[in-house]
């Protein structure tokens, strides 16, 4: 079948037309893969950005978690001394109230004395009469005694200090009791 000029023409810009229309879906074809490309590389930085901040948020919470727990063991321990010392004062007291009462019911004098060395001496003395002097020593600007404190100053020859064992200079800790 043989075209005519006319329908020649038409067939050629038919096809010039197919060819451009071909071409532009190529191109549109590489933008649009080119597009996905560039979204996917993006999204793919965000998700790690997204990782390294919930990594960030999740180190900070176990940090602050371990420093609270780290606070809460301090102050239970802080919790626990200061049971531990009112108790220690509660009996201490409970003592010293017992000293007083049984010195005011038999009309003894107990006497707590701090030896240079060793440990705490209770001694227990019948009578009023107890053979000892005692005086101020030490808390001069000067001294190196440091703080002020009364010991025995005198025991008296044969008397009941001297019977029980008591030597100069000990420091007296408390009477009936009574800290001094």
């Amino acid at each position: 079948e043989k075209t005519g000029p006319v329908e020649q023409k038409a067939l050629d810009e038919a096809e010039a037309t197919l060819e451009i229309a071909e071409a532009a879906l190529k191109k549109t074809a590489e933008v649009t893969q080119q597009k996905a490309a560039d979204i996917a590389e993006a999204t793919k930085e965000k998700a790690a950005d997204v990782a390294d901040v919930a990594a960030d948020v999740a180190k900070a919470v176990q940090d602050k978690t371990a420093d609270v727990a780290e606070a809460a063991q301090e102050k239970a321990a802080e919790v626990r001394e200061g049971i531990a010392t009112a108790a220690k004062e509660g009996m201490e007291a409970a003592c010293a109230t017992m000293d007083a009462a049984v010195a005011a019911a038999t009309g003894t004098m107990i006497v707590e004395f701090l030896p240079d060395k060793g440990e705490v001496k209770k001694i227990d003395f019948k009578t009023k009469k107890v053979g000892f002097e005692i005086a101020m020593y030490g808390g001069e600007c000067c001294s190196p005694g440091g703080q002020a404190h009364i010991a025995v100053k005198k025991v008296d020859k044969k008397g009941q200090a001297e019977t029980m064992g008591v030597q100069l200079r000990w420091r007296v800790k408390s009477i009936n009791g009574t800290e001094v």
